[in-house]
């Protein structure tokens, strides 16, 4: 009975240290993607802060700061319309608005083919409050 079972632990080992290796690599590459959302964010908070601060109009600042967010995730190496950017509050002299972004990392996704299980993603946002000039006339 012995003898049948000489090699057993190795092939084991094999089929289990490939299955862990599997799941520690797309933890790695999960790892990438929450940290690469992250950094878009917070970029694209802070361009689209910019923009509504340079821009003399609600029209013009809307306008431009989706343009920034379009860059910023381009940059990034996300999907154009992955970033969804929010502002709170009114454009007028002095005012404080916040600027939200978000986005969604899927976790089960596999390259090349996509999301395993649509609905399971991690949010990720960024936050950034912006100051409007008190003495800039147009706004």
């Amino acid at each position: 009975m012995r003898e049948r079972e000489d090699g057993t632990a190795v092939v084991e080992m094999a089929i289990l240290g490939t299955l862990v290796f599997g799941v520690l690599l797309h933890l790695l590459v999960l790892f990438g993607a929450l940290h690469r959302a992250t950094l878009a964010t917070s970029a694209a908070a802070r361009e689209y802060g910019r923009a509504i601060v340079v821009a003399d109009g609600e029209s013009e600042a809307a306008r431009r700061g989706a343009i920034a967010v379009g860059l910023v995730a381009r940059s990034h190496g996300l999907p154009p319309r992955s970033l969804d950017a929010t502002v709170v509050g009114l454009r007028r002299r002095g005012a404080v608005l916040l600027v939200r972004v978000r986005t969604e990392v899927a976790v089960a996704r596999i390259p090349f083919l996509g999301s395993v299980v649509p609905g399971l993603a991690v949010p990720v946002e960024a936050t950034h409050a912006v100051r409007l000039d008190r003495y800039r006339s147009g706004t």
